[in-house]
């Protein structure tokens, strides 16, 4: 966004490294704002949340078996001397949920690696690179790699979330993978959103 001088309050471009209206240099931009680290840290930690959440439901969804398929492991679990289950509503809850997990397993491991992949990662592509557009947008000054140093403090922190707490099955090398790819993502975000900016800001003028 434009930075507005504390002399005069005049509104000037990123790239303007003094006012245009008095010369005063008080608000120029800084080289680095360590504050849009820790800003991005949380945007990028919410979305890497919410991202690989909702790219596990999809998976789920993806994954999800036909009834026959569940019956059929329900009749593979079943005790000794159980009668064979004919109809699925015939199930107990916990019977279904044990059957409904194996089944899901299963269609899991039949999936094609790169589908599961994208169907997981799809959404924090998307997330990522809108995350960084939003801070490089929003941001006083030019504020890419800051982007980028936030989307790993980000990751790491909701990985670890994933890990220690949720316990959603992420392991480590889906961090380990996935730290360059999303710091290049918030990275190209942050690049787009600062060329929207610039462009409105050439296009448009300036508003304080």
């Amino acid at each position: 966004m434009a930075w507005k001088c504390y002399s005069c309050g005049n509104a000037n471009p990123n790239d303007a490294d003094v006012c245009q209206k008095c010369g005063g240099t008080v608000a120029a931009p800084k080289s680095f704002y360590v504050v849009w680290i820790f800003g991005g840290a949380i945007a990028f930690f919410l979305v890497y949340l919410a991202g690989t959440l909702a790219g596990g439901v999809l998976v789920e969804a993806a994954a999800m078996p036909r009834d026959e398929q569940i019956l059929a492991e329900a009749n593979t679990l079943r005790k000794e001397g159980v009668p064979e289950f004919k109809n699925i509503n015939t199930l107990k809850p916990e019977e279904k949920a044990a059957a409904k997990a194996i089944a899901v397993s299963k269609e899991k491991a039949k999936m094609n690696f790169i589908c599961k992949g994208v169907l997981f990662w799809i959404l924090p592509v998307l997330l990522f690179i809108l995350g960084g557009l939003m801070v490089g947008f929003m941001s006083d000054g030019k504020t890419i790699i800051e982007a980028g140093i936030g989307s790993l403090v980000g990751q790491a922190g909701a990985f670890a979330l994933h890990f220690f707490v949720l316990d959603t099955g992420l392991e480590w090398m889906v961090l380990l993978v996935g730290l360059v790819p999303g710091f290049g993502l918030a990275f190209f975000g942050a690049w787009l959103g600062e060329t929207i900016q610039d462009w409105k800001e050439r296009r448009g003028g300036i508003t304080g």
